[in-house]
């Protein structure tokens, strides 16, 4: 597989997004009590928003932004992390899909030269290294809770998009 140093931006958000994706059908499987359909559709909503913003569709970073920051709802985002951010099954899931969400806000922001970015994102600046090794690590951190066929399709895709060169 090519280094993830060597691919597009777009490519390397598009790797992240499917994996956030995925992470999120394994949520919906796991709690179907309806508590959390909300914080579901959140997430869901900002998955498309990044699948638009690839595509080459203008977005505001700021909504997804704050689309993520909904501590004050019910059964929002933030509220759904908090309540299994604690419980050590989830706490892997949680981390993958808070960091691959987190990371197409950054992208959106950075791409569209935003120098400010709220204070529980990166500074404005992700270290390339932190960024790589993150991104690389994905498939080994989703293997802990996704099945072994969605693990393989995950490989497969990500291999598609390291195939695309930097441009």
């Amino acid at each position: 597989m090519r280094d993830i140093t060597n691919i597009n931006i777009n490519s390397m958000v598009a790797i992240c997004l499917a994996y956030a994706e995925h992470t999120l059908n394994y949520f919906e499987n796991e709690f179907k009590g309806g508590y959390y359909n909300q914080a579901f559709e959140q997430f869901r909503s900002i998955i498309n928003m990044g699948y638009k913003w690839i595509s080459g569709s203008v977005i505001d970073w700021e909504e997804l932004y704050t689309l993520c920051n909904d501590d004050e709802r019910d059964y929002g985002c933030f509220n759904f992390v908090a309540m299994f951010a604690c419980s050590d099954k989830y706490e892997t899931p949680i981390s993958v899909l808070i960091w691959t969400i987190y990371y197409l806000i950054y992208q959106c922001a950075h791409h569209s030269n935003e120098m400010y970015f709220p204070q529980d994102l990166w500074d404005g600046h992700l270290p390339p290294e932190e960024e790589k090794n993150i991104i690389e690590t994905l498939h080994i951190e989703v293997s802990r809770y996704l099945t072994v066929e969605t693990c393989e399709k995950l490989k497969l895709m990500e291999e598609k998009y390291r195939s695309f060169r930097l441009g």
